[in-house]
């Protein structure tokens, strides 16, 4: 722990020096390359209420003000152009963002516990003479098989992913990530592991580009089974989901290994101000029980037009997901995995508070659902001030008869959600931003929720702002 401690100190001061000149974030080294350093740090204040739109009368339901800190830094050692070692980590981040003032935590200040410091990228990035890119170790990776982010994998897991050319016009790219390793745990005395696989072929002419891809997933049965804090990597409460949604099964703990196979198309097009970007997944998950043998399978599809005007740019977005009947052994939807859509910015993932301390009270996860919405981006009032406006409506799919609660991890087709946004941007001085988000939704609950046993429901909202310095 006391070395640890002196790591985080001396890394910290190092970033220190490294800030403290404005012309330091590139070092020559002659034959052994250059080394680029890229680094933020983010004070953050904000208030919500009803993150998950119930008031049950416990005190998460206050209204609660929040301030975090957190420290994000990357470093590239580039050895010469077909060769760099990639590190990057976050102090204060961690599951909570790092609140201010807090002491019950074993290193500095993370409220539940968790160690302050955490690292994410660490790969070695090399490419052939013949163009074939490699990057091995952890890595930031979005499938990127929508619009938005991702359904299926948006994360910085440890993998091997490599891209080659095909021709002038196409390339093939392809990886391979462990998603989870129980490591040979003695507590649940196991060793089993979550994969993920996926191909990508993309394509572009001239102003249109498209993408077909296909991936696999196998998350064996004791990472499910023995260890419930990796149930993330195999959908956000499988177990809980198979319970709710159909009676028969009883049991909803995995007895084999679970696998998943997705086929997707994603397509582009982009001609002076005017980009489309549209695309189509379809998903089946097979989840093995001891009362059932349950597929998960559907589909899922989106759409995002946007056309650059002087001053603002107006977007239009769709997408939807088929939802589950209740009671069947086969359920209509598309399984996702680790995902995170980022569609908007207090529904979904689209906040830059998300890490910290405005997650939705849902999964973020853009299945067994339908939405329209409507922005206006990049609307300039001045030279280093900009704003953007967010409105949507989604519905969910699934059978009225499954989910009956506001806090659910899915909505049914009697349950819906209209979310208004308007997060703001001022460029302070160079290197320094400062940023607000005011995020406000309302829940339209199903006709036979029992407010009386289950809480009232009530309106969610957030006001909340940043000072980021960057270099």
């Amino acid at each position: 722990m006391k070395k640890l401690t002196r790591y985080i100190a001396i890394a910290v001061t190092c970033l220190f020096f490294v800030a403290a000149g404005a012309n330091a974030m590139t070092f020559k080294a002659g034959d052994m390359g250059e080394m680029q350093i890229n680094a933020a740090f983010k004070a953050s204040f904000g208030a919500t209420q009803y993150l998950d739109f119930v008031d049950d009368y416990s005190k998460g339901d206050d209204s609660d003000f929040d301030a975090t800190r957190e420290l994000s830094f990357k470093a590239q050692w580039i050895l010469n152009k077909n060769l760099k070692g990639v590190v990057s980590f976050q102090i204060g981040e961690g599951s909570t963002g790092g609140y201010f003032g807090s002491t019950d935590a074993l290193v500095g200040g993370e409220e539940d516990g968790d160690l302050i410091l955490e690292l994410d990228n660490l790969y070695i990035d090399f490419t052939t003479d013949s163009g074939i890119n490699f990057k091995i170790g952890s890595q930031g990776f979005s499938l990127a098989e929508i619009a938005y982010g991702s359904n299926l994998f948006y994360e910085v897991p440890a993998g091997v992913t490599f891209s080659a050319p095909l021709t002038n016009s196409s390339s093939l790219q392809a990886g391979w990530f462990r998603m989870a390793d129980l490591m040979d745990d003695s507590n649940s005395n196991t060793d089993d592991q979550a994969d993920f696989l996926y191909a990508k072929l993309p394509v572009k002419m001239d102003a249109i580009s498209f993408t077909p891809w296909a991936a696999y997933a196998n998350i064996q049965e004791d990472v499910i089974a023995n260890a419930p804090s990796h149930w993330r990597y195999a959908y956000f409460d499988y177990p809980g989901f198979l319970t709710g949604a159909n009676s028969a099964v009883i049991d909803p703990t995995a007895t084999d290994d679970v696998s998943a196979w997705y086929l997707g198309v994603s397509f582009g097009y982009t001609m002076d101000a005017l980009s489309i970007q549209a695309s189509a997944t379809y998903g089946d998950m097979d989840w093995e029980t001891a009362t059932v043998d349950a597929s998960i399978a559907g589909y899922f599809a989106d759409l995002v037009i946007d056309y650059k005007m002087d001053g603002f740019t107006p977007e239009f977005f769709a997408f939807y997901g088929n939802g589950p009947d209740a009671n069947d052994e086969d359920f209509d939807m598309m399984p996702v995995l680790i995902g995170g859509p980022t569609y908007t910015s207090s529904y979904f993932g689209g906040s830059r508070f998300n890490d910290n301390m405005f997650d939705s009270y849902d999964s973020t996860y853009a299945t067994s659902m339908w939405a329209v919405g409507f922005k206006v981006k990049d609307i300039k009032t001045g030279e280093k001030l900009s704003h953007e406006f967010q409105i949507m409506y989604a519905e969910g799919t699934a059978e009225d008869t499954i989910f009956q609660s506001p806090n659910d991890i899915l909505m049914n087709e009697d349950e819906s959600v209209l979310e208004v946004n308007f997060n703001s941007e001022y460029q302070i001085m160079k290197h320094l931003l400062f940023a607000t988000e005011l995020g406000y939704m309302t829940f339209d609950e199903d006709s036979d929720y029992n407010e009386a046993l289950n809480g009232s429901v009530e309106d969610f909202w957030k006001v909340a702002c940043a000072i980021e310095l960057s270099f």
